[in-house]
Order: structure tokens, then C-alpha cells, then sequence
């Protein structure tokens, strides 16, 4: 594989949701209609992942979506994806809205893209956001979890409202450029997410911003970026007089600042991404007067070699400290005494590598030696205490796209 074979994947890779919006230039019609189906497999030898993968392996993952891109007028374009999505207690099935927006581009040129998206948006996050349930575009089966949290994937997938963008050209390279603004997706998971259990109550009348800036250089070899989001979740409670859902009605305050860094060569790729994730739980009260503003604090290095088109080997170290100033989770477990330190962080590592043996297969397979439970969902994993600290899950997948 070539630089300019790499360079194409990857920005197919960067916008492949924009990229379907505009895919009916090249094929010179109004109208195009794609789609995907993934199946996974998961066994893990403690601890449940995606289903009861601890007893003799899970295949309650399954991904299945149909997309489709319309051209209105040659700066007007419509898209939208459904979703069938299955992930052990997270995920049911049930067919959703992944996105539906409208595109008018006012510059599209050689030196400079400038436009709007309107109506609900997959999100500019990070490096790999837009396209997680696309896994062409994403380099392994799971995404490290340390920033794309698949518990609270409804939250970070997608929102409605607006994004204004624009793709520059700039002294050394190009310049890519999103400003978001809309009410996020809210839902249970959320509430597992970032309470640890399934509240009385719900999120509602909630809002957000996020901007992020992508510098690349030398057509993408090299890649660095910032993301940076401002969200509120109005919570408002039910009925519930217990303990743990006696929470006020308020606000949950999420600030995020993540760093993306990544060096593409002709057979590798190393790529790395930082995030400071800040927790206010300050107005809502209950149990979380204990630990009233927490930081998150996560990482991950992963190097990803290619053989060539059709073989790639990944190795990634993954980091997440649910709270930054306890790392090991021993101030935390002593607070929220239910719930065993390991609780409160994980260290992955993992071992992958995929195949594609034509271009419309690809099957993928990992391994992951994780210490500590800190993103496993409490959906598949509803007794904490009884969660192993040390632990090896082992996965498949096998993806076809039409």
C-alpha cells in the first residue's frame, strides 16, 4: 500500500458520513442507498461483556443500518442512517434514527469547504466519533473505551441541532473545523453511565457545545487535534424515595478537552488521544454530596501496522481513572463502599488484527488483558462487588457492507 492509498482511507476514514452525503457526485446521480451488517462474538473469562460473555461467550452484538444520501441542488444534500443495534443489556435491538440532516455547502472549492449541517448530527469528536459504527472506518472491534465510552454511546453518537464547518486550506497543510450546538441524546444508559444505576427520574431539556479543530500536514501523515465541549443535563426525578435515587432536580455539568495526535506512514500508523472529562454533580445532591466534582482523566497510544490492503495488526494500550486525583480508586471505593477500588479505573491492552478479503468483507479478531472494571456497563455487570479485577476478553467480528 502506497501513501496515496493511505492518505484516501484515511480521509474516508475522517468523513465518511460527510463523504456519503456527497457521494452522488462521482456517480453522477441524485440518489444513493448503502449500508452494513456486523456480528460479533465476545467470551471473556471473568466478568460480562456485550451479554453473558462469561459463560461460554456472548453473541448479543450485532450491527445492522441502512443509509442514504440525496442531492437536492448541486449545494443541497440530504442524509440519514437507521440503526439496529444489539449490545448485550445496553443495546436492545431497536431500530433508531442514527442521523437525518440537511448539508448546504455556501463555498465548496479546491482552496476551502464552508457549510451547515442541520437536524440530528453524529458528533466531531475526537478522531473517530463520527464513524464508530462504521467498522471499515474504525481500527479494531471495540474502540478504546477510555473516550468512546459504549455505555454512554447514545450520548456521544449523535445530537440535534446544528453544526457549521469548514475545511481550509492553511500555511503547511489543511485545516478542518466544526462548531456544534444542540440538545444531546439522553437515555437510561446515561443514567448508568454516570450515576451507576437506573434513576427514578430522567434527563430532559438538555443542551450543548462542542468545537473542534483537525491541522493536517503533508496530505495526512501528520494529524493533530483538539476537541473541546460544554454539556448540560437537566435531570428531572420521579418518584423513588430510595438512597440512591434521592436526587435533586438540576443540572449534571459535563466539560470535555481531549487531544488527538497521529503520524501516518506508508505501513503504519501511530495514533494517540488525551481527555480531561469534568463531572459536576454539585445541584443534584444525594449520594454525590461525597464526591460533588470529579475529573476523568483517560488515554490511549495504538500503533496499527498494515501488511498490506487486505492484512492489519493493531496493538493499543488503553488508560481510564474514572476520577484523576484517586487513581488507583481507593478514596472512591471507601466513599461508594459497595463498589471495590478496580471499580474505578481500567488498563487495557490489546492485541488485534483484521482482514479484509474483498473489499466489501472485513473480519477482525482481539484480545484484551484489562485490569479493573471502570467501563464495563452496569447493564451486563449489575453487582459490582462481585466484579474480578483482573481479567481477558476475547472477540470476532465479521462486517459486510453493500
Amino acid at each position: 500500500m502506497n501513501f496515496k492509498h493511505l492518505t484516501t482511507l484515511l480521509c474516508m476514514g475522517i468523513s465518511a458520513y460527510s463523504a456519503g452525503i456527497y457521494a452522488s457526485d462521482s456517480e453522477n446521480h441524485n440518489l444513493s442507498v448503502n449500508g452494513f451488517l456486523t456480528q460479533g462474538f465476545f467470551y471473556t473469562d471473568q466478568n460480562n461483556l456485550y451479554g453473558e460473555s462469561s459463560d461460554n461467550g456472548s453473541f448479543d452484538f450485532h450491527e445492522v443500518a441502512v443509509n442514504s444520501a440525496y442531492r437536492f441542488t448541486p449545494k443541497l444534500r440530504g442524509a440519514l442512517q437507521i440503526m439496529s443495534r444489539q449490545a448485550g443489556n445496553v443495546d436492545n435491538g431497536e431500530p433508531k434514527l442514527d442521523y437525518a440532516l440537511l448539508d448546504y455547502r455556501f463555498n465548496d472549492s479546491v482552496e476551502k469547504a464552508v457549510g451547515v449541517r442541520a437536524g440530528r448530527l453524529k458528533i466531531p469528536f475526537g478522531f473517530y466519533n463520527e464513524t464508530r459504527d462504521v467498522a471499515f472506518t474504525r481500527p479494531s472491534i471495540m474502540l478504546p473505551q477510555s473516550l468512546y465510552f459504549d455505555q454512554a454511546r447514545d450520548l456521544e453518537l449523535s445530537i440535534d441541532g446544528m453544526i457549521l464547518y469548514s475545511s481550509l486550506e492553511v500555511p503547511g497543510g489543511w485545516l478542518d473545523l466544526d462548531l456544534l450546538y444542540g440538545s444531546p441524546q439522553t437515555d437510561t444508559n446515561v443514567e448508568y453511565a454516570y450515576f451507576a444505576f437506573d434513576a427514578a427520574g430522567k434527563f430532559n431539556d438538555s443542551d450543548g457545545v462542542m468545537g473542534r479543530a483537525i491541522y493536517s500536514v503533508d496530505g495526512g501523515r501528520i494529524r493533530v487535534g483538539l476537541t473541546a465541549s460544554e454539556y448540560r443535563l437537566g435531570y428531572k426525578p420521579g418518584n423513588d424515595p430510595t438512597l440512591w435515587n434521592e436526587l435533586n432536580e438540576g443540572d449534571l455539568k459535563l466539560n470535555v478537552l481531549a487531544l488527538s495526535g497521529q503520524y501516518n506512514a506508508e505501513n503504519w500508523s501511530l495514533t494517540g488521544e488525551y481527555m480531561l472529562h469534568e463531572l459536576d454533580w454539585r445541584e443534584l445532591g444525594g449520594v454525590f454530596t461525597l464526591n460533588p466534582v470529579t475529573t476523568i482523566e483517560s488515554y490511549y497510544l495504538q500503533l496499527q501496522y498494515r501488511f498490506n490492503y487486505s492484512w492489519d495488526l493493531l496493538l493499543r494500550y488503553d488508560d481510564l481513572k474514572l476520577d484523576k486525583d484517586d487513581p488507583l480508586g481507593k478514596q472512591n471505593s471507601a466513599l461508594f463502599y459497595t463498589r471495590p477500588a478496580h471499580n474505578f479505573y481500567a488498563r487495557d491492552l490489546t492485541l488485534g488484527v483484521g482482514w479484509r478479503p474483498a473489499p466489501k468483507w472485513l473480519f477482525r479478531a482481539e484480545l484484551h488483558n484489562v485490569e479493573g472494571t471502570g467501563w464495563l456497563a452496569e447493564q451486563d455487570n449489575p453487582d459490582a462487588s462481585v466484579l474480578h479485577k483482573y481479567w481477558n476478553a476475547f472477540s470476532l467480528q465479521a462486517t459486510y457492507r453493500f
